[in-house]
């Protein structure tokens, strides 16, 4: 059964204040516009903000004092609509985890027009799950790659594959890579065959980088 208005004031006049159910204080919500759990979630940010949830609960005013809420203060306006599109600039309002999406890379320079193996690592600064591997090999059979691993699991099961494969411009390419931690590392392994192409030329060094894209903790 859900809670009646007077029942939420008595339970927590913050949240009462910032959904109108009170008298008291008016920071521009519609009751009708913004639903039980987006004011839960606005109130949560809040109290991790300050750290301080009797502070909030003696002066519900200090909701108003995030960045999002500038120009909106008592205005009427911030209803569900104003809620989607501010969240466009903060979309980790309401969440206790930051997370955006993050690049994280693994290079090692070749010498072209001689083949050598491919042993390059790297660890992330903030946890990461890839969604997305880019490799920069120019063209086919530049490189043949046996092992991506990350933290202690490989994603190549099998045999080796063409570098090219995982191209910028390839299409509905992906794999299902674990969540590495701070810390841990990722190996990219394999084999540069060797091959020169145009317009590049023999002897010259090339950075062969695998190019790694997916959700990440946006602090440690």
């Amino acid at each position: 059964m859900k809670p009646t208005s007077r029942q939420l004031a008595q339970r927590d006049p913050a949240l009462a204040a910032l959904c109108g159910l009170t008298g008291q204080a008016d920071f521009g919500f519609d009751p009708s516009d913004v639903s039980h759990s987006e004011a839960l979630a606005a109130l949560d940010t809040q109290r991790g903000l300050y750290g301080n949830a009797e502070m909030l609960d003696r002066d519900a005013a200090a909701l108003m004092t995030h960045p999002l809420f500038r120009g909106h203060r008592g205005s009427g306006q911030f209803n569900r609509a104003t809620i989607e599109r501010l969240k466009e600039m903060d979309p980790n309002w309401g969440s206790s985890e930051k997370i955006g999406r993050y690049s994280f890379t693994i290079t090692q320079t070749l010498v072209l027009g001689a083949s050598e193996a491919i042993n390059a690592t790297n660890s992330p600064l903030n946890d990461i799950t890839p969604k997305r591997l880019i490799f920069n090999a120019p063209c086919y059979n530049f490189a043949l790659i046996n092992v991506v691993q990350i933290g202690n699991m490989s994603v190549i099961i099998g045999g080796s594959e063409d570098a090219f494969n995982y191209s910028a411009t390839a299409v509905d390419v992906a794999l299902s890579m674990p969540l590495l931690l701070a810390g841990n590392r990722a190996l990219v392994a394999g084999e540069y065959t060797g091959i020169t192409p145009a317009p590049y030329s023999s002897g010259t060094e090339y950075n062969f980088v695998a190019t790694f894209h997916g959700p990440a903790r946006m602090t440690t």
